[in-house]
């Protein structure tokens, strides 16, 4: 499932996004920063201006104001220059997506206003985009109570993710709230997907468990995460794994915070010792009560 943006190579050498129109533009933010036009991958520029163009993708549909890329950038300390520096990375990625464009009025892909920069895309040409679309569609299945499409279409969404958002620019920019608030977006979604989890799915729940093991490898104290790769193993009848991950987990967030597990945590190692219980029909002495 899912796949529709995963790159692949190409007889120029770049790599192309599957199940785009031909020769159209496509961009990908979720995970290293791409642009490609048909098959052929764009040559991004330097640093910043690679940046500048993941920041217009995680605004669209709305404008990148040029004061917000500034601070971005350079944050409380932005050089005399910065706005020029900004419309000049700006013009660079304007030609380098409408190589044949002569006035800059009359450009279509990426355009100036009072509001800023704004950068034309669809749920067809952006991952974050489609991803975003997935996960409604998949958030009203689950209102409506069905379980397993809604959780299908969530595990499609999140299929899209290639690694962090905005893989590749500068680790400080990066780190900025407007690129760590899509990448909550995504750990949330992965959450939902666990929750979503109907009984008698075991295919499914396995899919499950490699998005939330790959999440929780970029957050391993998120006890939230840990507590429904319990959950999972256990209703997957892994319950001895469920049972040493807890243990690992309470170790490491003693070591590492200084802290004991929480409810939710707590809670999904309290609901494994009692399948396990009910399974040998007596209670596992080596894991006390917590």
């Amino acid at each position: 499932m899912g796949g529709r943006y995963e790159a692949r190579p190409t007889e120029s050498g770049g790599t192309g996004i599957d199940g785009a129109r031909p020769a159209s533009l496509r961009y990908a933010v979720l995970g290293p920063v791409g642009a490609w036009r048909g098959e052929v991958e764009l040559n991004l520029g330097p640093p910043k201006q690679r940046a500048l163009l993941a920041m217009l993708l995680v605004r669209v549909p709305d404008p990148l104001p040029v004061h917000e890329a500034v601070d971005i950038l350079w944050g409380d300390d932005p050089p005399p220059s910065a706005v020029n520096v900004i419309h000049r990375h700006m013009g660079s990625l304007r030609r380098l997506l409408e190589p044949g464009l002569t006035r800059r009025t009359d450009a279509r892909e990426l355009t100036l206003s009072a509001a800023g920069y704004r950068l034309t895309a669809d749920a067809g040409s952006l991952d974050l985009l489609r991803f975003r679309e997935l996960r409604a569609q998949a958030r009203r299945l689950l209102a409506a109570g069905d379980r397993e499409r809604g959780a299908r279409l969530l595990l499609e969404a999140l299929e899209l993710w290639r690694g962090p958002v905005a893989a590749g620019i500068p680790p400080a920019v990066q780190a900025h709230p407007l690129f760590v608030a899509v990448l909550n977006k995504g750990v949330a979604t992965v959450k939902e997907a666990a929750d979503a989890l109907p009984p008698g799915a075991p295919e499914l729940a396995e899919d499950i468990l490699v998005i939330l093991r790959r999440a929780a490898e970029q957050r391993p104290m998120d006890e939230a995460l840990q507590a429904r790769i319990i959950t999972v193993l256990a209703a997957t009848s892994q319950r001895a794994e469920a049972l040493a991950l807890f243990d690992t987990v309470r170790s490491d967030l003693a070591e590492e915070l200084g802290v004991t597990p929480g409810p939710e945590l707590h809670a999904a190692h309290q609901n494994v010792l009692r399948s396990v219980a009910g399974h040998d029909g007596r209670h596992p002495g080596h894991h006390r009560r917590h």
